[in-house]
């Protein structure tokens, strides 16, 4: 008899539902609201605003739920299309708590659809207007899977390379101001074909370049052109530029590269770049580069991935 009566206590037990428990879901990355969230590969709302700290349960902007206290699978999507990866993907709710969840900046990642269909199900995000590539392809070894922001190690090293690097052309600029040289000073314009290995971007641009003074000098460069994503999604172009300036010795130089995130150009990048410049004839070279440097998508992107892009071009004084 009391062995019935125990079994019928567990089954009632059994029978009880669970307690819901709340989470709440929040963001600092102002860039990325609003952030689609999934629990178990079910939309439940969006994050709405971003806080400079941690908000209370149902504060308008987060995200609060309520679910049952075991584990359940997690997926975010900023407005871009981007998955953040910063955290495991599941979570198991503890009873009688509330739990909060930041979605912290710089974690939203390009992942490859065929992994979120889910996701993606009657949504466009912001980036398919311009439709940048899917990590879908292992490019660059292990650096492509380095977080500037937590694995900056190879950014120390990138920094003391181009203070070393800096510093060298900047005393060989000095000392040769004014030894002269009939390649220079001069101004000329040209076309520049680069390559980004990780972030998958062809640049093909038209570039302007003063060189000034002798065997030594400083330049001042900018482009502007046409951005290629050969690995995106739909075969798509976007507008790009950058500027820069630099460091010179002869024919070699040492110049800073930036391209900020704005309108439908959303790639960024900032990198050092070393270049020699043949000069052919007085007035036509051949120009080769390599570099190196951090780069991403969006406003928040610019220390998302290492990059090491090269590339050719020529000037044509003017």
């Amino acid at each position: 008899m009391r062995k019935f009566i125990f079994i019928l206590f567990l089954a009632a037990l059994c029978a009880l539902p669970s307690a819901a428990q709340s989470i709440c879901f929040w963001t600092n990355d102002a860039d990325a609201v609003p952030v689609r969230i999934y629990i178990d590969q079910e939309y439940l709302g969006d994050v709405t605003e971003a806080f400079g700290e941690q908000p209370l349960l149902d504060t308008p902007g987060c995200l609060s739920v309520d679910t049952t206290p075991e584990r359940h699978s997690l997926t975010a999507v900023d407005k871009y299309g981007r998955i953040y990866k910063g955290w495991s993907g599941s979570i198991r709710p503890r009873e009688g708590e509330i739990c909060y969840l930041q979605l912290r900046a710089g974690k939203f990642r390009v992942e490859d659809r065929d992994n979120y269909d889910f996701v993606f199900l009657a949504w466009n995000p912001v980036f398919d207007l311009i439709d940048i590539p899917v990590r879908h392809r292992v490019i660059g070894g292990l650096v492509e899977d380095l977080d500037p922001l937590t694995d900056n190690g190879l950014m120390i090293g990138m920094g003391v390379a181009a203070m070393g690097a800096s510093a060298a052309l900047g005393v060989a600029a000095a000392r040769n101001w004014k030894v002269e040289d009939d390649r220079f000073p001069y101004v000329a314009v040209g076309l520049e074909t680069e390559y980004f290995s990780v972030l998958e971007e062809w640049r093909n641009v038209a570039g302007f370049r003063a060189r000034f003074g002798n065997l030594g000098g400083v330049s001042l460069m900018a482009d502007a052109g046409l951005a290629v994503f050969p690995y995106a999604r739909r075969s798509n172009t976007a507008f790009t530029w950058s500027v820069g300036a630099g460091l010179d010795y002869g024919g070699f130089s040492f110049s800073v590269r930036y391209k900020p995130p704005v309108g439908q150009s959303l790639d960024t990048f900032l990198y050092g770049r070393l270049e020699y410049d043949w000069w052919i004839s007085h007035g036509f070279a051949l120009a080769f580069h390599g570099g190196f440097g951090v780069g991403g998508y969006g406003a928040k992107g610019l220390f998302d991935k290492y990059d090491f892009p090269f590339g050719i071009g020529f000037l044509i004084r003017l």
